[in-house]
């Protein structure tokens, strides 16, 4: 299928993974203290470092500073910035606000057909495996993707993505200890709860997991009701 016919041409797709690439690259560095809060980055350095053009790391820098991670000062630069563990802990009642409703309205599409979701499991625990977080990172980030898009409701996905979750997820995994298949099988209650159609089991488990994502976080659960 190509653009004339309402596609995505393959040059786009490739320049949007190559930003993605750049992306996790950088969040790499910065988790890892490679690139230390403060430290400059210039688009042209990082091109060069990577072997691409500047455009799919202007693409990553865009990104990393909308998240907070990198920010712009006129004369000065792109640097990294200093993001405290409270700043990170603040995203997750926002998180958690958007996933409760998601697991309410997703519960009854999930059990009529569990199917996609259970196949997002199987992927994350296939990937906890191969002992690379950041590719856990990935995968878990596409499992509660699945998790808000079978609620069916596009306005609650875009304002989903709209919060940075790769990112989110990525910094998290690169900066903890936990065990991947331990982290891998924490997911399973998700979708036993959202299989069984229980909506209230499902904002409770959704809840509970998410609230402890982000070490530090100590918001309570939310409750969504309807």
């Amino acid at each position: 299928m190509g653009a004339a016919d309402g596609g995505t041409s393959p040059g786009l797709l490739d320049r949007a993974t190559l930003g993605s690439r750049v992306r996790d690259y950088l969040l790499v560095e910065i988790a890892n203290g490679r690139l230390a809060p403060g430290s400059p980055v210039r688009e042209l350095d990082i091109a060069k470092r990577l072997g691409t053009s500047q455009t799919p790391v202007r693409e990553a820098f865009r990104e990393l500073a909308a998240f907070g991670l990198l920010e712009a000062r006129s004369h000065v630069g792109t640097r990294v910035r200093e993001v405290g563990e409270r700043e990170l802990a603040e995203a997750v009642p926002v998180r958690a606000a958007l996933e409760a409703v998601a697991a309410r309205l997703a519960a009854p599409h999930v059990a009529a057909d569990p199917s996609r979701l259970e196949a997002a499991l199987d992927e994350l625990v296939r990937v906890a495996t191969l002992d690379d977080r950041l590719a856990y990172a990935n995968a878990c980030t596409q499992f509660h993707r699945e998790v808000v898009r079978s609620a069916q409701n596009d306005s609650l996905l875009r304002a989903w993505n709209a919060l940075g979750i790769e990112i989110m997820t990525i910094m998290t995994m690169l900066t903890n200890e936990e065990p991947l298949d331990v982290a891998a099988e924490g997911h399973r209650g998700i979708v036993e709860a959202l299989a069984s159609g229980d909506a209230e089991r499902s904002v409770a488990i959704v809840n509970a997991h998410v609230a402890a994502y982000i070490p530090g976080a100590t918001e309570p659960p939310v409750h969504v009701t309807g």
